[in-house]
């Protein structure tokens, strides 16, 4: 693929900037625009009135049942789940609204500045679908079990109904319990009220769901972007040495027979070409040449580098936050599986599961994009080997044993530095919730 020197940016995060701007978290600009005030306007007061109503009250609302509020003793550990990955949430939104220009930088440098160098166009759209396939996959989960959980409280009022039309009017009405249980300060047993709290209970639910939804894609599909970088990375030194042999044998072609330059090119082989480069080039020129095409590698596996350096410090203790409301929920949606499958009730247990397969995605997002990472930022050593460095001159394989060096210090995302995010760091959260499941299940039985 051709190298690229387009300014105009790629905009590889166009859906998750319209959710984050309905949701309140800023009004996200593309790179190109050079626009990084988030708040304009009117666009602040609609962010402060959704975050207060929706992250400070329903979620307030919701942390506060466990404890005060009516205890549904059936549905309290998947409701332990919810509390738990709001409440966690919220240090992913500081990250959001206090390192928002951090975070910027580094859209920009993967829309726009590492386009300067070699790119490979195809791997970059096939990233994007990858994101926007994820990111649905994500949303459908968690329609699925807000849908579902509707669904059961649905039948649950009705038989909360049939059952207070056999009562006499003397006899203790049992209580009216919403989908999912959440303390409300107000009184909501009648029909009208019981709507309204049914109505806003939803709403809330599907707000601070596609949060969470929003903010763990876009961060998984920052990832996956800075990996697929390094792929290109990897891409652009092994043929390094080719490109730029290519580019002297079609001056050489245009500067003796224009007319020629498709039918020669098309013909030459590898020999061929190096052959007729070295007798119309000097060796200094050459040496200029791939000069400047290893250059164009340097600068960009440092730039690249760097961007993933700024993103583990900015959002390291938002993988911290994403590991321990993983496995807390985890093993609380667990215990509530295992309840529902064992008192058969076939609805609770469709929204229970459709919740687990959510917090399994919600981390195997970060781990497995990060491992990701780490794995082809490491491989770049293997692209210099293999970037015919034998037909170099000495001067510039000093330079390759360089890249080869750093390449080789392993480049790692880290939750607050306390652990590592790739493959075994989800295997060791799923039996550490597994773990805490087997001891709750004893005592519970």
């Amino acid at each position: 693929m051709p190298e690229s020197g387009k300014t105009k940016g790629r905009r590889f995060f166009v859906v998750h900037y319209i959710l984050l701007r309905f949701l309140g978290l800023g009004w996200w600009h593309s790179p190109e625009e050079n626009n990084t005030n988030n708040f304009p306007g009117i666009y602040l007061y609609y962010s402060i009135l959704t975050e207060v109503v929706w992250v400070a009250g329903f979620v307030g609302l919701e942390s506060m049942d466990p404890f005060i509020g009516h205890k549904d003793l059936d549905r309290l550990m998947f409701s332990l789940a919810f509390v738990v990955t709001h409440d966690l949430t919220i240090v992913k939104l500081y990250i959001f609204f206090f390192k928002n220009q951090q975070i910027q930088d580094i859209i920009r440098t993967l829309e726009i500045d590492l386009h300067q160098f070699y790119q490979n166009e195809e791997k970059n759209r096939k990233t994007v679908r990858i994101t926007r396939i994820f990111t649905g996959l994500f949303i459908f989960f968690g329609w699925m079990t807000i849908g579902n959980g509707n669904v059961y409280g649905i039948i649950q009022d009705l038989r909360w109904k049939a059952e207070v039309a056999q009562l006499n009017d003397t006899s203790l009405r049992p209580f009216r319990t919403l989908p999912q249980p959440i303390y409300i300060p107000w009184e909501h047993q009648n029909d009208l009220s019981f709507i309204i709290t049914f109505l806003l209970e939803t709403v809330g639910l599907l707000w601070t769901g596609h949060i969470v939804m929003t903010i763990d894609t876009f961060i998984g599909s920052v990832i996956l972007h800075m990996s697929t970088q390094f792929s290109i990375m990897q891409e652009a030194i092994s043929t390094a040495y080719d490109r730029t042999m290519d580019k002297l044998i079609k001056g050489v072609i245009e500067c003796n027979d224009p007319v020629a330059l498709n039918d020669c090119e098309a013909s030459l082989g590898e020999s061929r070409r190096d052959m007729i480069v070295r007798t119309y080039c000097t060796k200094q020129e050459i040496e200029i040449a791939l000069e400047n095409t290893l250059k164009s590698c340097f600068r960009q596996h440092q730039m690249l580098i760097s961007c993933v350096d700024k993103f583990a410090s900015t959002y390291s203790y938002g993988f911290m936050t994403q590991l321990l409301s993983s496995m807390a929920a985890i093993c609380s949606v667990m215990v509530q599986v295992s309840r529902d499958a064992s008192s058969l009730k076939s609805i609770s247990l469709v929204t229970s599961l459709a919740f687990f397969g959510a917090m399994i995605i919600q981390l195997a997002l970060q781990c497995f994009t990060s491992s990701e990472l780490t794995h082809q930022a490491e491989r770049v050593s293997e692209a210099v080997m293999c970037c015919k460095w034998e037909r170099m001159p000495v001067r510039l394989r000093r330079y390759l044993v360089l890249m080869i060096a750093r390449s080789q210090r392993p480049l790692q995302l880290t939750a607050g530095g306390f652990a590592t995010m790739n493959n075994d760091c989800f295997l060791a959260i799923l039996k550490a919730a597994y773990s805490y499941y087997a001891v709750l299940s004893q005592r519970q039985g």
